[in-house]
């Protein structure tokens, strides 16, 4: 799951890339028993009919390229995606606890990253894309913000191919974000590109 994913995988293989969390019970009730569950054909072909995954979806110009990349790098770059929205409030996040949250959610590069572009990355934030952080652990909050945000500024919330990147990432709570592009989607989308190729460089070559 580090490799970036083909356009093939993407759409016919839906048990390289699903995060446990999305697996329906009988399937996680087996994978201990068949270590290479991710490889089977057959196990791609049930987990297409089960979650009722059409293969017949256009990939979302530029952005869907997100759906490709590395779990690694698709983490990170939704987080500090997530973690901008939120910037205003990450440099108010100065107590030892507040600090710990951050750092758990984000690391150290992550953190600096935030604090660094948040004024600079698209000037002046539009009214209400600034959040303030919520209570408890912040690291599946701020990705999903990230992939809400990202899905919207792509114009696919639903679709094929909405439905494989969520299944890559652990379910998170409702996020705000997902309204905030339709207020300015071109500074969105500008947005969206600014901070894949300036935290995951390795993979932009997959939103062209």
């Amino acid at each position: 799951m580090t490799r970036s994913l083909t356009p093939y995988q993407l759409r016919f293989c839906p048990a390289r890339y699903i995060d446990e969390a999305h697996l329906p019970h009988a399937l996680l009730a087996v994978c201990d028993a068949l270590p290479d569950w991710r490889q089977r054909s057959a196990i791609n072909a049930w987990l297409l009919d089960e979650l009722a995954l059409t293969i017949d979806y256009p990939l979302a110009p530029q952005l869907g390229g997100l759906a490709l990349f590395g779990h690694a790098a698709l983490q990170h770059t939704l987080r500090c995606l997530g973690g901008l929205l939120h910037g205003h409030a990450l440099r108010h996040a100065l107590t030892a606890r507040e600090s710990q949250r951050v750092q758990a959610a984000l690391g150290d590069a992550g953190h600096r990253y935030c604090l660094q572009q948040v004024d600079m990355i698209i000037g002046l934030w539009p009214a209400g894309w600034q959040s303030a952080l919520p209570d408890g652990d912040l690291s599946v909050y701020l990705q999903t913000s990230g992939l809400e945000f990202w899905l919207s500024a792509a114009g696919e919330a639903d679709g094929g191919f909405a439905r494989r990147l969520r299944l890559r990432l652990p379910p998170g709570p409702p996020s705000r974000s997902a309204a905030l592009p339709a207020e300015n989607p071109a500074l969105a989308r500008a947005l969206c590109l600014k901070v894949a190729r300036q935290v995951s460089p390795e993979c932009c070559h997959l939103l062209k």
